[in-house]
């Protein structure tokens, strides 16, 4: 199965990877090679100052953005997600209203906005061929279609409900195993 990109992978009750266990990844690329994707629903533990000092880019406190865990993999690594009205050399557009950019410009211009909803993400996750796959006829993951809402207007710890809510489903219908999936 590829093709889960552009979509929301929605980690199942019985996936206890801690990296993992109910989390909404937007996936951005899915191929014979592999997958990628951005945790978006994982807010960042320390200061959005530090870490734009660490960039050296200035934080807005008027911001409509936020820093979350994108993911275990390259978690220093910085990925802008935000509406296409802003385009940077760089830009990938994931849907009509959502996009990602990771060059300098993009932090440089995004981040002291205060009229920009975005999402910082530092770090994201990986798979090699044929492991999302796997995972997914295992029923690790629930793909569902990318919501602008869920992601943009949604707190993070409101977003795992949220896009089950998208499609109808609640945390409740999910059929939870006996064994947990690592």
């Amino acid at each position: 199965m590829k093709g889960t990109a552009p979509s929301f992978l929605i980690a199942m009750p019985n996936l206890r990877d801690p990296n993992f266990s109910e989390t909404v990844i937007l996936m951005l690329d899915h191929n014979d090679e592999g997958a990628v994707g951005l945790v978006v629903n994982r807010p960042f533990p320390g200061s959005p100052q530090v870490v734009c000092a660490g960039l050296g880019v200035d934080w807005a406190e008027q911001t409509m953005g936020d820093i979350r865990v994108g993911g275990p993999v390259r978690p220093q690594a910085g990925c802008l997600v935000h509406p296409p009205d802003w385009r940077f050399s760089d830009t990938q557009i994931v849907t009509p209203d959502i996009s990602v950019s990771t060059s300098r410009e993009a932090l440089d211009e995004l981040l002291p906005r205060a009229d920009c909803p975005f999402r910082l993400l530092l770090g994201y996750a990986g798979w090699g061929p044929g492991q999302l796959e796997q995972e997914l006829s295992e029923g690790t993951w629930l793909s569902v279609p990318v919501s602008h809402a869920v992601l943009f207007e949604t707190p993070a710890e409101q977003m795992y409900e949220s896009a089950l809510a998208s499609m109808g489903i609640s945390r409740a219908d999910l059929a939870n195993t006996n064994s947990a999936i690592n």
